[in-house]
């Protein structure tokens, strides 16, 4: 009896472990519907990605499957390779379809299982050409050889380095068209209207010309670009040739993530507004970098992870901006908040998904599409709110401008007349100054006339000084021959009368020769005379053909020896330089002779100054040079004296400014020098100076001058 007891115990612990290790077989009989395999199946997860299949049917190996009781499969960001076991009976009559609905999966494997081993191996993945897909769809589809009212078992290795996720859903094609056409519906609509957002906002930023716009239509952009990469339709379209891109799909994100943010900050104004916010956008733009660096170094599921982190943070840092912005009175804020707040809530269901927090459903998976449609109404929403509001603030700000502009006009006209009568009694005032500023500006004319005529009388008086001086010695001369030969010649009567004619003419020859010299000395008086009068001659403004190397000597002499009447103790050492070829030039000469006395003078008076304060070896020098330059005439008058101090030379030519001591000069001389050489003759006169080392007066005329 015991032993009984035994067997039958031992019968039945058989038989329900036999039960529990049969393979669950999803039946499909309807040929209009799809059937989910996923709480069908078993999965064995494959930590280093080194199981083959061979390992995996092996007795010890097969043990280790798990039931996966879940309508989606979910693994979460994970490294691991896993495996999927189901078994499938075909009672539709027609052929099966298998399919993973993920459109971006790295590797998968289908292996299809008879009783002699592999039937078939399906491979596809992401590294995949979109062309070489045994069905051309965005997810993975692939035909199974499953005859009518026949088991057949499947093992599905798949991996993908950014999440296994995916629905797993068998049954004919038909089916999958039903399901497909209704999804790909509300995905057309998703793109149109996304479409119809980017061309309707470039429209009004090439209207408007405001960047938010602008930044608006780019963000739309890269949002519309993820979830065509999501949805596989990115790559089926855009790169079809080149499934590497793939692994980089992540970049769209934090493309995605910078325009973001240059958006936000545009629309909300932050700088303005909430200039800490702004300061943390830019800690954002660092973590992007970062993110971005992460990725091309091929660290695929780390970058995964970092930028729905980094997309979160800066999600939620927008709501928290745009909530500020909103508190401070920012109005356009408001509906801003509220197209965040969607996105918000779709960007934690869809990372909460990745991260197996919450189920792997149809919502969940679209939860990304469905937030951003709604985000993007909601800010188009706001950018058509923040035009009115800045309408009704024109419109304000224009009312108040007219109000101010009306209070601007009456006080205008109350202004304008105080100003008028100040004006008239200003006019009175004015006139009666005017009557008082014409008389001064007479007597000022009449001042510097007899000012000018003073200077000319003192240059006249100094050189008539120095011409008495020098004619005094042939009148002298001629006074003493003329009382030696009245003397000898009442001698020689004389002798004339006693007979004694051989010393009679004796007396007529040394007569002769006193006649002689007197008639020399005669001479030299007429020509400083005449050099005199030549000088004092008022100017006739007429030019004439001058020699301007004898002109320049003449009166050189002439202020040399006024110069030494007054100072016979100290000799100058007169250098002259003539250029010969020069010839005869147009000048009006007795002008032209007064501008170089002036610089003559000068040119004395500064030797003689510094002589006063020199030692012994100073020697006293006054040059005199010409030469022709071109079509120009170059005249330079240097001397060693006292020189010119670097801040005066801009000053010289200003009348009635001097150097001199009070009482040596009016100031007038460089100032008609100045006049006489540039108005009257066309020409230059510039100089060059050092302190107490020279002073050059460089004149340049024309040679033609008319």
């Amino acid at each position: 009896m015991k032993w009984f007891i035994k067997l039958g115990l031992i019968i039945t612990l058989c038989l329900r472990t036999m039960e529990c290790m049969a393979q669950p077989i999803e039946t499909i009989t309807t040929p209009n519907e799809l059937v989910n395999i996923a709480h069908q199946m078993f999965f064995l997860e494959d930590t280093f990605g080194k199981l083959t299949l061979n390992q995996v049917l092996d007795s010890n190996r097969s043990a280790t499957f798990q039931v996966y009781d879940k309508p989606f499969v979910n693994f979460g960001i994970t490294h691991s390779t896993f495996w999927l076991k189901f078994s499938i009976r075909n009672k539709t009559g027609m052929p099966l379809f298998i399919e993973l609905g993920n459109a971006a999966l790295d590797t998968i494997e289908l292996f299809e299982m008879n009783s002699d081993g592999v039937q078939a191996l399906h491979k596809s993945g992401s590294w995949l050409q979109f062309h070489r897909r045994e069905v051309k769809n965005t997810n993975y589809v692939f035909a199974l050889s499953v005859p009518g009212d026949v088991d057949k078992t499947f093992f599905i290795r798949v991996k993908h380095s950014r999440g296994t996720q995916f629905s797993l859903k068998a049954g004919t094609l038909k089916a999958f068209y039903n399901e497909n056409y209704t999804i790909n519906l509300l995905i057309g609509i998703y793109y149109g209207m996304m479409l119809l957002m980017i061309f309707y906002n470039l429209f009004i930023y090439f209207t408007l010309k405001d960047n938010a716009y602008l930044f608006y239509v780019i963000y739309v952009f890269f949002m519309v670009l993820l979830n065509a990469s999501l949805n596989g339709h990115a790559f089926q379209y855009l790169w079809p040739e080149h499934p590497g891109l793939n692994q980089y799909a992540d970049i769209i994100v934090i493309c995605l993530g910078v325009s973001g943010i240059f958006f936000a900050t545009s629309f909300l104004r932050t700088k303005q507004n909430a200039p800490v916010f702004h300061r943390l956008f830019f800690a954002l733009y660092a973590l992007y970098f970062i993110n971005l660096i992460v990725i091309g170094l091929g660290y695929f599921l780390v970058g995964t992870i970092l930028v729905e982190i980094i997309s979160l943070v800066g999600v939620l840092l927008f709501f928290a901006t745009a909530y500020f912005t909103l508190r401070k009175g920012y109005k356009p804020a408001q509906f801003f908040l509220i197209a965040w707040t969607f996105l918000l809530l779709s960007a934690i269901v869809f990372i909460l998904k990745d991260f197996n927090i919450i189920p792997y459903n149809r919502l969940t998976v679209n939860s990304l599409q469905i937030g951003s449609a709604i985000e993007v109404l909601l800010l188009s929403v706001a950018l058509a709110s923040r035009i009115n509001i800045y309408k009704k603030e024109t419109r304000k700000a224009q009312a108040e401008a007219y109000n101010s502009l009306e209070e601007n006009r009456r006080l205008i006209a109350q202004q304008n007349l105080l100003l008028e009568n100040k004006v008239e009694e200003r006019t009175k005032e004015l006139k009666l100054s005017n009557k008082e500023l014409a008389t001064v500006l007479e007597n000022l004319k009449l001042t510097q006339a007899q000012l000018i005529q003073r200077e000319k009388m003192a240059s006249l008086g100094e050189l008539t000084a120095g011409v008495a001086h020098e004619i005094q010695n042939p009148l002298n001369f001629i006074n003493n021959f003329s009382e030696v030969n009245l003397e000898m010649t009442e001698e020689m009567e004389k002798e004339i009368e006693q007979g004694n004619w051989e010393e009679s003419k004796s007396f007529t020859t040394s007569i002769k020769e006193n006649i002689q010299k007197v008639l020399q000395h005669g001479r030299r008086a007429d020509a400083i005379i005449k050099g005199m009068l030549q000088h004092s001659r008022v100017s006739t403004g007429q030019m004439e053909s001058t020699d301007i190397n004898a002109l320049a000597d003449e009166y050189l002499q002439l202020c040399y020896i006024a110069f030494q009447s007054k100072n016979k103790d100290l000799n100058v050492n007169l250098v002259k330089g003539y250029d010969i070829s020069i010839g005869k030039i147009s000048v009006v000469p007795q002008d032209m002779g007064r501008a170089l006395v002036n610089l003559y003078n000068n040119a004395f008076y500064a030797v003689y100054e510094k002589a006063k304060t020199k030692s012994t070896g100073f020697i006293p020098e006054v040059s005199i040079s010409t030469r022709l330059m071109g079509k120009n005439l170059e005249i330079r008058v240097k001397d060693n004296g006292i020189g010119i101090a670097p801040e005066l030379l801009t000053k010289i030519y200003q009348p009635f400014f001097t150097t001199k001591p009070a009482g040596q000069g009016t100031g007038l001389g460089l100032s008609l020098c100045y006049d006489i050489i540039t108005k009257e003759h066309g020409g230059e006169l510039s100089v060059v100076a050092k302190a107490n080392e020279s002073t050059e007066f460089i004149i340049r005329l024309p040679i033609n001058l008319k």
